[in-house]
């Protein structure tokens, strides 16, 4: 092996898996996911397509290791948020914050899976077994505060839902509005009379 070569190689393997998925995220927020190609991403990291095997099995593999990335980073934060300790009153506060923030979780992540979704069934399947979870999730927080079971249900489907489809339309309002607005959500969402 030369020293270029060697060097090369090096460098390749001193990429870690992380800063792949770094690289492979981004570009599926950005262009979606027919853009997260292997030379694409190697490019991107200014090293060669055989750093990415020492990674990855395949793009396949790098795809479905995207996939729980996304399960992981994107929804333990939600479930931390309504699983904390607390009246199911704060608990939800946590949530809204978690969700004006958008620090620990990352809308246009979601949106960019939910594209990925209309066209892998594979996907799909997996963002309909995250999207029951954080349901469930919500459902646990509004039996909490004492609703009876169907209603929680539904308070949970609606609030879900309802900030789905705000990242799906591209709502865009300034942190300022968004904080105007939070007490009125808070209410129509929540139906707590207290906080």
């Amino acid at each position: 092996m030369t020293t270029a070569t060697s060097a090369a190689a090096e460098a390749n393997v001193g990429l870690s898996t992380e800063d792949w998925l770094d690289v492979a995220r981004e570009t599926l927020i950005r262009e979606g996911v027919e853009a997260v190609k292997i030379d694409r991403l190697a490019k991107a990291c200014g090293v060669t397509r055989g750093g990415f095997y020492w990674r990855f099995k395949s793009r396949e593999d790098l795809l479905d290791q995207l996939l729980e990335d996304w399960r992981r980073t994107n929804t333990a934060p939600m479930l931390d948020a309504l699983n904390a300790a607390g009246t199911p009153q704060k608990r939800f506060e946590n949530l809204m914050g978690l969700w004006l923030e958008e620090r620990s979780y990352r809308p246009d992540y979601d949106t960019a899976i939910r594209n990925w979704a209309l066209k892998s069934p594979k996907v799909a399947a997996l963002v309909r077994e995250v999207d029951d979870i954080r349901i469930a999730a919500l459902h646990r927080l509004f039996l909490d505060g004492g609703y009876d079971d169907a209603e929680a249900f539904i308070r949970a489907r609606v609030t879900y839902y309802h900030q789905v489809g705000y990242y799906a339309m591209g709502v865009k309002e300034s942190n300022r509005r968004r904080e105007e607005l939070r007490p009125l959500y808070y209410s129509v969402l929540t139906g707590f009379t207290n906080g």
